[in-house]
């Protein structure tokens, strides 16, 4: 998920009583035009993903519990 909808995602979780969800941020720019950068981000996300799927569940709560997900500054009013 884009940097810009993880603090949403966290509020939804939260709400449905899911306060360790793990939540995958992929960073921005998301829409990179450098082939090289978009198979870069790919990799280290889909990396991210494996690990998540195969974390112990109790280092997966220790990890995310308490995990912030600002709002980047691109998307605060000014």
């Amino acid at each position: 998920m884009s940097t810009s909808f993880a603090p949403l995602a966290r509020t939804v979780a939260e709400g449905l009583g899911h306060f360790s969800l793990p939540i995958l941020v992929v960073p921005h720019p998301v829409g990179e035009r450098e082939p090289a950068a978009v198979r870069r981000k790919g990799e280290n996300i889909a990396a991210e993903c494996a690990r998540v799927l195969t974390e112990s569940p109790a280092q997966l709560e220790r990890e995310f519990r308490e995990k912030q997900y600002p709002l980047p500054q691109a998307v605060m009013p000014r």
